[in-house]
């Protein structure tokens, strides 16, 4: 998504907030976590934060977004003995098996030659 960081505004395809198949809880998730810069990394300890839903209702709408492709976890590999990268990418539409073999290959490149970002 698009933000304009001075006027606090954020653009984003309405088709997620129509999309019936999806709980009021999992779409107010993703917008939450869509209106963050591009490089903010998604933690549901900081999202929990921000609205009086409890942990359980959090995880339950960010599993929800995950089966709908809304959300797409990698775990990734740094190397031998040097642990797991853990990236959450979302979209306001979901992705499809060709964008998420993209974004796999993309990130492993990245992580390859340490230009990942925020990391």
């Amino acid at each position: 998504s698009f933000t304009n960081d001075e006027k606090n505004y954020t653009c984003m395809n309405n088709e997620f907030l129509q999309d019936a198949s999806l709980s009021l809880q999992a779409k107010g998730l993703l917008a939450e976590i869509l209106i963050n810069k591009s490089d903010w990394r998604v933690y549901l300890s900081e999202l929990k934060k921000r609205s009086t839903n409890g942990e359980s209702s959090h995880r339950s709408a960010f599993e929800e977004l995950k089966r709908k492709r809304y959300v797409v976890v990698f775990r990734k590999s740094k190397g031998y003995k040097k642990g797991f990268e853990i990236v959450v990418c979302a979209s306001d539409i979901p992705m499809t098996d060709e964008f998420i073999e993209y974004l796999d290959k993309k990130l492993s490149t990245e992580l390859s030659t340490g230009s990942l970002k925020n990391s």
